[in-house]
């Protein structure tokens, strides 16, 4: 009698299926947004073993996601999951070394993980109040962009996006419309 499978949710097979997705993402030549050390990860371990270990990845993202929706159902609001949450979520797979972890042992645990993809999510609802109020105030969209260390300071500081925005652009000496 042969052994019985493994079952899977179809939480936990669509969260290794955007794992899986990432990693080629990172992982093939034809790609922007290419890193390095996954591209040496999957020549050395092979894409077989990587597309398994998806599996192990994407339980270990479900367990930082489920942490994070814990008591906030729409913690990932307006972000999609597959291009957005599991991305942030990656690149933080690393040993202590720094090294892509893929096995279950070597990877970081979620509730470290959660706290920085917290930030992260913040920081991001952040910019994205910024980059309204700059429309709003001086119909200068890219003025978050074009001085992001400011935003990243403002952020880090808890200043008001619309205090924030309304300084800058009275420093540049912007005309309000």
């Amino acid at each position: 009698m042969p052994a019985p499978r493994k079952q899977y949710t179809h939480l936990e097979m669509e969260a290794a299926l955007c794992v899986w997705e990432w990693i080629n993402d990172v992982t093939l030549d034809d790609t922007p947004q290419v890193i390095a050390e996954w591209v040496k990860l999957r020549e050395g371990v092979g894409s077989v073993e990587l597309r398994h270990q998806s599996i192990v990845l994407g339980k270990w993202c479900l367990k930082i996601y489920d942490l994070l929706t814990k008591q906030d159902s729409d913690f990932f609001d307006s972000m999609a999951y597959d291009w957005e949450v599991i991305p942030m979520m990656m690149r933080y797979a690393n040993d202590p070394a720094g090294v892509p972890a893929i096995y279950k042992e070597s990877l970081p645990d979620p509730n470290a993980i959660a706290q920085l993809v917290a930030r992260e999510v913040l920081f991001q609802r952040y910019v994205w109040d910024c980059e309204r109020e700059a429309d709003k105030q001086w119909k200068y969209r890219d003025l978050v962009s074009d001085h992001d260390d400011v935003i990243e300071r403002a952020f880090e500081d808890g200043e008001e996006p619309a205090a924030v925005i309304k300084d800058l652009g009275e420093e540049l000496e912007l005309i309000k419309f």
